[in-house]
C-alpha cells in the first residue's frame, strides 16, 4: 500500500512538471498548432511549415531509400557452399561418398558499379524533389497567407459598406419629405443596393474562409478565429534584369536539375546495358572423398563462364539507347519551356508592377478620407443620392482593386522565385518589399 501511494505521488509530480514546463517548451520550440487568435508574420508561417512538412519528410526518406539501395548494389554478391553425399560402388565393394563444392561470383566488368551509380543518381533526384517540395511549400503559404490578408480586408470593406448603407436607409427612413416618386425609387435604390451588399458579402466570407482552409493544409490553427497575418507590402518600383534571371533559372531550376539527372542515369543504363552482354564469372572450388574399397580424394579449382548463345541483350542495348535520346529530347524540350514561361513571367510581372504603381497602398486612405467627406456633404444635402452612390461604387471598386494589383504582383514574383528554386523566398519578397509606414 506503502510502494502504491509513493508511486501515485510520483506520477502526479511528472504531470505537474509537464503542465508547467509545456508552455515554455511551446514558447522555445515550435507548437504543433498555432493560436487562432494571434497575430503571425509570413516568416512565422513558412517556419512552421517547413517544420512540420510531411511532403518533404516523405522525400527525404526517399533519397535515403535509393542511397541506400545504392549501397547495397555496390556490395560484392556472396559466395555458394554446396554440400551433396551419397555411396561409391567398385565392383562388388562399396562405401560413402562426400562432395563439397565452393563457387565465388567475380563481379569483373562494373555491373554493379553501374547499377549503384543508376540509384545514387535516383537518390540525387529526389534530393532536388526534396529541395523544389520545400521551396513549394513556403511559396504556397506565402501565397496563401496573402490571399487569407487580402480576402479578410475584403470581408471588412463589404461588412463596412453595409454598415454604411444600414445607416443610410435609416437616415433616409426617418426623413419625412421622403414621399415624392423620386425619393421613393431613391429609397429602394438603397434597399437593393443593400441586398446586394449582403450577398458579395457572404462570397467575401466563403472566399475567406476557403483560402483559410487551403492554408490549413500547411499550418495548422487550433479552431477559432481567423489569424492576423501580416504581409509586407510590394511597391512595384523594382525592375528584373532579364538575363540575370535567365541565369538563375538556368543554374537552379529543379525541373530542370532533375531532367538533367535523369539524362545521366539512362547514359548509364546504356553502359550497364552493353556489359550485361558480358559474360557472368564464377571462382569454383571443389573437393570429394570417395570410399570403396580404397579412399579416393579429389580437390581441384574451375572458372564458370556463361556462353552468351541465346542472350546477348542486342534488344536491351537498342531500348537503352531509345531512352537516352527520349531523355535528351526531353531536356531540350523543358529548357526552351522554362525560357519561354520565364519570358512570360517577366512580362506579366512588368505590367502588374506597372499596375501597382497606379494603384499604389496609399490610396486606400486617401479613398477613405474623400468617402468619409463626400457622406458628410450627402447628409447636409449637398451632394445627392445618386452623386453620393455611384461615388461611394467606385471607391469600393477602386480599394478592391489596390488589393487585387498587389496580389497579383505577388503571385508573379513567387512565379518567378519558383522557376529559379529560391530556397529562401522569404528574403527575396523583402527586397521587394515597400519601406514606409504601414496603411
Amino acid at each position: 500500500m506503502q510502494r502504491h501511494r509513493h508511486r501515485k505521488c510520483f506520477v502526479t509530480a511528472l504531470l505537474i512538471i509537464y503542465a508547467v514546463l509545456s508552455p515554455v517548451r511551446n514558447a522555445l520550440g515550435t507548437p504543433d498548432v498555432l493560436p487562432s487568435d494571434g497575430t503571425y508574420t509570413l516568416a512565422q508561417l513558412v517556419e512552421w511549415a517547413l517544420r512540420h512538412s510531411e511532403l518533404a519528410a516523405s522525400h527525404r526518406a526517399r533519397a535515403e531509400e535509393r542511397r541506400h539501395a545504392a549501397d547495397q548494389a555496390r556490395t560484392w554478391p556472396n559466395p555458394a557452399v554446396d554440400v551433396s553425399g551419397g555411396r561409391r560402388r567398385t565392383g562388388e565393394s562399396s562405401g560413402p561418398l562426400y562432395e563439397l563444392g565452393l563457387s565465388q561470383p567475380l563481379p569483373l566488368f562494373g555491373k554493379e558499379g553501374l547499377r549503384g551509380e543508376i540509384l545514387q543518381l535516383d537518390s540525387e533526384t529526389w534530393r532536388v524533389r526534396q529541395t523544389a517540395a520545400k521551396t513549394g511549400v513556403a511559396l504556397e503559404v506565402i501565397r496563401l497567407g496573402y490571399e487569407v490578408a487580402f480576402q479578410g480586408r475584403k470581408a471588412k470593406l463589404f461588412e463596412a459598406r453595409q454598415q454604411r448603407f444600414e445607416l443610410m436607409r435609416a437616415y433616409m427612413a426617418g426623413r419625412e419629405e421622403f414621399v415624392a416618386p423620386q425619393q421613393k425609387a431613391e429609397s429602394r435604390l438603397v434597399e437593393q443596393r443593400l441586398r446586394r451588399l449582403v450577398s458579395e458579402g457572404l462570397q467575401a466570407q466563403a472566399a475567406l474562409r476557403a483560402s483559410f482552409e487551403q492554408l490549413k493544409i500547411y499550418v495548422v490553427f487550433a479552431p477559432g478565429h481567423y489569424p492576423m497575418i501580416e504581409v509586407p507590402w510590394l511597391a512595384g518600383t523594382k525592375s528584373l534584369d532579364g538575363k540575370e534571371w535567365a541565369d538563375r533559372v538556368t543554374g537552379n531550376n529543379p525541373a530542370l536539375a532533375m531532367q538533367d539527372l535523369s539524362v545521366k542515369s539512362a547514359g548509364l543504363e546504356k553502359t550497364l546495358a552493353g556489359r550485361e552482354a558480358l559474360p557472368d564469372l564464377s571462382l569454383r572450388a571443389f573437393y570429394d572423398e570417395a570410399t570403396a574399397g580404397e579412399t579416393e580424394r579429389n580437390a581441384g579449382m574451375g572458372l564458370s563462364v556463361g556462353l552468351p548463345f541465346w542472350n546477348r541483350n542486342q534488344a536491351g542495348v537498342k531500348s537503352a539507347d531509345q531512352r537516352v535520346i527520349a531523355e535528351e529530347s526531353l531536356l531540350g524540350f523543358q529548357r526552351r519551356q522554362v525560357q519561354s514561361d520565364l519570358a512570360r513571367v517577366l512580362t506579366e510581372y512588368d505590367s502588374a508592377r506597372r499596375v501597382v504603381a497606379e494603384y499604389p497602398r496609399l490610396l486606400l486612405s486617401e479613398l477613405e478620407a474623400q468617402l468619409k467627406e463626400t457622406e458628410e456633404e450627402f447628409r447636409k444635402g449637398r451632394v445627392d443620392l445618386l452623386t453620393f452612390l455611384e461615388f461611394e461604387n467606385e471607391v469600393a471598386e477602386t480599394s478592391q482593386k489596390v488589393l487585387d494589383a498587389q496580389f497579383v504582383l505577388v503571385s508573379k514574383l513567387l512565379e518567378l522565385l519558383a522557376l529559379s528554386g529560391e530556397r529562401d523566398p522569404i528574403s527575396q519578397l523583402a527586397s521587394f518589399e515597400e519601406r514606409g509606414p504601414a496603411q
